[in-house]
């Protein structure tokens, strides 16, 4: 599940991290918010825009992430957002700040594999982050190989030549396609993104894959929500129940 970190107000970010543990999803992915989002649709975009407008920044994101591990979240979470930020916070301190909340793994969707080869791979090693690679029905077999080498977190399986947000139909190329990747046996997990956004699009995009990942749908769920973490039956509309009812939904 991925998020956008700073909406839909600034300090919601431990709290819905909190909700969606509660509902037990496998994994989060917290954007880190930046003017020029890379292959994001308009919900994302905006997201990205209320954030920044919420005054989140980098530092803060850390701050909120500081007792990340002190607490009840225990899944894996890794941060999302583009190569810039990261250039002007500064790569090593970033990395450090990261690994010292508990930070599994990034996903840096417009850093070039040579660039991570020559310039990020001793980070990642020397923090214990693991990088994901972005890979479409274009990606050369032998480049394949070359990112599951790496070992990483995952492999990010990106569904359409879209941006984010739209629906993901799996039309019999884009089916030949995954179940390619099936029988490359790669020793990576192969999860799906973009157009991702309920249970009949979760289902067939995962035939042949380990899992997907939905962003925009639940962007849109939440960006309504009233402040709060925690389920109350009490009320329908808190966040943490919206969380838990769009999890159920997606199921």
């Amino acid at each position: 599940m991925f998020f956008t970190a700073g909406y839909p107000r600034l300090n919601d970010t431990l709290s819905i991290l909190s909700a969606l543990q509660a509902s037990e999803v496998d994994m989060i992915e917290i954007g880190f918010p930046f003017s020029d989002p890379v292959a994001d649709g308009p919900t994302i975009q905006e997201s990205n825009h209320v954030s920044l407008g919420n005054g989140m920044t980098v530092e803060r994101l850390f701050e909120q992430l500081a007792n990340l591990r002190t607490g009840e979240i225990t899944v894996p979470v890794l941060l999302m957002g583009s190569l810039n930020p990261i250039e002007r916070y500064g790569r090593e301190r970033f990395f450090e700040r990261a690994a010292s909340c508990g930070v599994d793994g990034f996903i840096i969707p417009d850093m070039p594999f040579e660039e991570y080869m020559n310039r990020y791979k001793p980070l990642y090693e020397r923090y214990g982050i693991k990088p994901v690679f972005l890979i479409t029905s274009r990606t050369e077999p032998a480049r394949l190989k070359a990112f599951d080498a790496e070992k990483p977190a995952f492999i990010y399986v990106v569904s359409s030549d879209g941006v984010t947000g739209g629906k993901a139909a799996v039309t019999e190329e884009r089916e030949s396609f995954f179940k390619r990747l099936a029988e490359m046996k790669l020793a990576s997990r192969l999860l799906v993104g973009f157009g991702v956004s309920d249970r009949e699009s979760f289902d067939a995009v995962t035939k042949h894959t380990s899992g997907a990942i939905i962003g925009s749908a639940f962007v849109r769920e939440i960006q309504h929500a009233p402040p709060g973490g925690a389920p109350d039956v009490s009320d329908p509309q808190s966040l943490g129940t919206i969380v838990s009812d769009f999890i159920k939904r997606v199921r």
